[in-house]
């Protein structure tokens, strides 16, 4: 899959191609493949959320697109990696862990519905962490913001790139491995931020807060203004610009650890469904109090003949705590990683 250039000596090289780009075919794609596949090629397969790309030994690249972007897009990000590499907490932000859990949902929901509640939304919640935390210069920050909505959060999602790759030899796949962007903590550091200001606001609102989605917290209607106002002066602390979205016909559903969400907004039929990681939560904080009290016993050298409270035998308690549910969705093995929230990049 080679063309060649003649030189002035009369010797044939071959010519690199350039890139090639296409709309993501999986008809397209799996052909190509079969068929490179079939003449025994050296090849590899790099798939990634937004890209999957054919990449022929002599770099040549057949790159399957799901939306072309805007060359802005792509500046972008390198005025994004620019400011950061200037920024003398770049090293110590890109070589930390930061978690990467961005929704939540109050502690013993069950099922509800209400025909209206609020939303409050930020806006350009990732763009707006990286100027408040003086990541970016004001002139990227700017770009950022001339963005369209759709393309922003890629242009910011490319520091958390991960590709697939898929090593081909003679025509048979050999290897695979898995390639992460070396700035990907930076992006996780973005979304720890929006986090960690949504808890306070979940905090404020008490019994009032439902749950919350990445940058939008959703609460009752009926939530007293004084407390709403708390919740606006907590974004605003963050550098956070927020608008209220109309959320309709609220219903939410629970099949045991699996939560539906249901509603309209702005118009919009929305679902979500997620794993309620509190049931997990208050498991172990269960657990966790059994321990000490097991702990706290034997310290107190109880005496000879009188045993300690067993730490994962159901205790006889008065009724006032049933925990057999948690006990039977943990020895089914419900709580096995529930509710973590993988990179989308």
């Amino acid at each position: 899959m080679q063309t060649r250039q003649k030189l002035s000596s009369g010797v044939v090289r071959p010519k690199k191609l350039k890139n090639l780009v296409f709309y993501r075919n999986v008809d397209m794609f799996l052909s190509l493949v079969k068929t490179l596949k079939e003449q025994k090629s050296n090849f590899k397969v790099a798939h990634s959320k937004y890209t999957t790309s054919i990449v022929l030994p002599d770099g040549s690249k057949m790159n399957f697109i799901l939306r072309r972007y805007r060359d802005r897009v792509f500046i972008s990000n390198k005025m994004i990696l620019k400011d950061l590499k200037a920024h003398p907490k770049f090293e110590e932000i890109k070589n930390s862990n930061y978690s990467t859990k961005n929704f939540a949902v109050k502690n013993a929901i069950n099922n509800c519905a209400y025909s209206e509640v609020i939303n409050l939304d930020i806006s350009s919640a990732y763009a707006t962490t990286l100027f408040a935390q003086t990541l970016i210069t004001e002139s990227t920050y700017k770009m950022l913001q001339s963005l369209e909505k759709h393309e922003r959060l890629p242009s910011m999602g490319m520091l958390a790139k991960r590709s697939l790759i898929f090593d081909y030899k003679d025509g048979e796949c050999v290897d695979t491995s898995l390639e992460l962007g070396e700035n990907r903590q930076v992006f996780f550091f973005l979304i720890q931020k929006v986090e960690e200001c949504i808890q306070k606001c979940r905090d404020i609102s008490e019994d009032y807060y439902l749950f919350h989605w990445v940058d939008g917290i959703f609460i009752r209607n009926d939530i007293p203004v004084p407390m709403l106002q708390k919740i606006e002066t907590m974004l605003s602390s963050y550098g956070y610009r927020y608008k209220y979205e109309k959320v309709l016909n609220f219903e939410l559903t629970r099949k045991k650890e699996i939560l539906s969400i249901k509603m309209n907004k702005n118009g919009e039929d929305k679902v979500y469904t997620f794993n309620d990681d509190n049931l997990q939560t208050n498991f172990e904080t269960l657990v966790g109090c059994l321990e000490e009290l097991e702990q706290n016993q034997t310290e107190n050298r109880l005496p000879e003949g009188v045993p300690a409270t067993p730490v994962l035998e159901r205790p006889r308690i008065d009724g006032t705590i049933d925990i057999a549910e948690w006990v039977e969705l943990s020895e089914m093995g419900a709580f096995d990683g529930a509710g973590e929230v993988e990179s989308y990049f």
